[in-house]
């Protein structure tokens, strides 16, 4: 799901802004409930399908590859992807994404809001 919160349609971008900023999910480094959205002005947020899925890999893949730009520009990356603790552990490893920066969804309830 990608949302443009500069978009014309204020009140899709407000609702979707609303329910992110709503949002906690564990994370996979420590296992703590944490915010989706950080204090960040700048931020890039990911709402991944199930981890291990070729989309949420390729996305990884690419957004390490370009990690050091991204953090250049001041830009913050967040993920949400559909798994639990190992499997998050487990992705992060192959792909090389942070673990601090990856959240779980066990049950997809944030892809059916």
């Amino acid at each position: 799901m990608a949302v443009n919160t500069l978009t014309e349609d204020t009140q899709t971008a407000a609702a979707v802004y609303d329910l992110l900023v709503q949002t906690r999910r564990r994370r996979v480094s420590d296992g703590a409930d944490t915010p989706l959205l950080t204090t960040a002005t700048q931020q890039l947020v990911l709402v991944w399908p199930q981890l291990g899925d070729f989309d949420s890999l390729e996305y990884a893949w690419w957004l390490r590859r370009g990690a050091d730009e991204l953090a250049a520009k001041g830009l913050t990356v967040r993920a949400v992807g559909i798994g639990d603790r190992n499997s998050g552990k487990a992705f992060c490893a192959y792909t090389g994404f942070p673990e601090e920066s990856l959240l779980l969804d066990p049950d997809g309830s944030l892809h059916q809001a």
